[in-house]
């Protein structure tokens, strides 16, 4: 006969007051459940925090970006030397000359402190997304034409056809009352929103020619910007040494890697140490059952005793047991992430949470249920469901026949 399944059944009878899952149970999986939830969503936002963060920032950023030393301008001549290199190499895309400068917004009283970039549209349009980004209106390639960030537009109190003054103190004019800073008069052609509290709060984009003139740069930029290929992106600075080594001093390389890695390593680091915290919620489940499991054993001590006189091994015995708590724990483990899943996704659609997008960077929830995830979380609960087991299972083997089913203390 196969006492095994014969006595793994009787759990799931009814036997006096007790059953297979009895109250103590039902809170020992409850407890895991609570666990699994907390991990699952919690592993979940920082998925899709980093997630949201990564396409704001390849967005309106490139991957790999040439500047000179000393914020000097690369000069129309050198900009053509650099593109020989740049159209030989394959992992490359697409690039895109740019100028980049801090300026000051002015709308009547209102004023706020601006990234002024100028941009030749088609060009930016193959190396960044900035165009998606834009909600309302368009980019006027001709002109004095602006798109700005929705939280710009918001500080300065404007809206599309709006005009605004750009202010630029590097380029002031000597006049004998003194340094009067350059202004210019631009339309507001495009609002866009890229969901990235400081590029909504401060980027202005105007077209090359107009920037050039109003910063007196004449085929003068501050920078290039670069596409890899998609299949290239996260191998950015791989990319960035091999430029590095075909174009010298005095211009130097940089990638969104490195430009970043210190915020994605943060992250990184917060979500690892947040799941460690969280878990502490599924080693107490696994006290619970480990008290549980000991009280079954001595409940059910009599049938063991019983077992062990007909021969069967203490290992046949301790799969019994182990078997009861695998099917409690793992129950425990899939309601929770099923639960976590359901949990997650009432978050993103609903307005539960609120978020401080000049905090967090980002204005709304963000959820990214990443398979690897589950796996860690099942990985890490299966061996506490599993230690939990082992633990209380040790009895069994010092448990003395003769003296159990005389019913006596051993």
């Amino acid at each position: 006969m196969d006492f095994h399944k014969i006595f793994l059944k009787n759990f799931f009878k009814i036997r006096g007051k007790r059953i297979f899952f009895s109250f103590d149970s039902l809170i020992s999986t409850a407890g895991i459940i609570i666990g699994v939830i907390a991990l699952t969503v919690t592993l979940a936002l920082f998925s899709g925090y980093q997630k949201v963060l990564k396409e704001a920032i390849l967005g309106v950023n490139s991957h790999i970006y040439i500047f000179k030393y000393r914020n000097e301008s690369i000069t129309d001549n050198e900009f053509s030397e650099i593109k020989i290199v740049l159209d030989s190499t394959k992992s490359i895309q697409s690039y895109s000359p740019f100028i980049y400068t801090e300026a000051m917004a002015q709308n009547g009283k209102k004023i706020s402190g601006i990234v002024l970039r100028g941009i030749d549209f088609e060009l930016e349009s193959k190396t960044t997304k900035f165009q998606k980004f834009i909600k309302n209106g368009k980019f006027i390639k001709n002109g004095k034409f602006v798109v700005i960030g929705e939280n710009l537009a918001k500080k300065l109190n404007v809206q599309i056809n709006d005009t605004i003054n750009v202010i630029s103190p590097l380029n002031s004019e000597v006049t004998l009352a003194g340094m009067i800073p350059k202004r210019m008069k631009v339309a507001i052609s495009g609002i866009f929103s890229s969901g990235m509290f400081d590029y909504d709060n401060t980027l202005l984009y105007l077209n090359m020619n107009e920037c050039q003139k109003f910063l007196d740069m004449n085929r003068q930029f501050s920078g290039i910007a670069i596409r890899l290929n998609s299949d290239e992106i996260e191998n950015a600075m791989l990319h960035s040494e091999i430029l590095s080594s075909n174009i010298f001093f005095p211009f130097q390389i940089s990638d969104w890697i490195e430009l970043n890695g210190n915020l994605f390593k943060l992250l990184k680091l917060e979500k690892w140490v947040l799941f460690i915290i969280l878990a502490l919620i599924i080693i107490v489940a696994g006290f619970g059952l480990i008290s549980i499991l000991t009280m079954q054993i001595f409940d059910n001590s009599k049938q063991i005793g019983i077992l062990k006189a007909m021969g069967v091994s203490d290992k046949n015995i301790k799969r019994i047991f182990l078997h009861r708590n695998i099917i409690i724990g793992f129950s425990g483990i899939i309601l929770g992430i099923i639960f976590g899943i359901i949990f997650s996704k009432i978050l993103t659609t609903t307005d539960l949470v609120k978020i401080e997008s000049d905090v967090y960077f980002i204005n709304k929830l963000v959820i990214e249920n990443n398979w690897m995830d589950f796996v860690y979380i099942v990985i890490f609960s299966g061996l506490i469901i599993w230690i939990s087991a082992l633990i209380p299972l040790k009895k069994i083997s010092k448990m003395d026949v003769v003296s159990i089913i005389r019913g006596t203390k051993k």
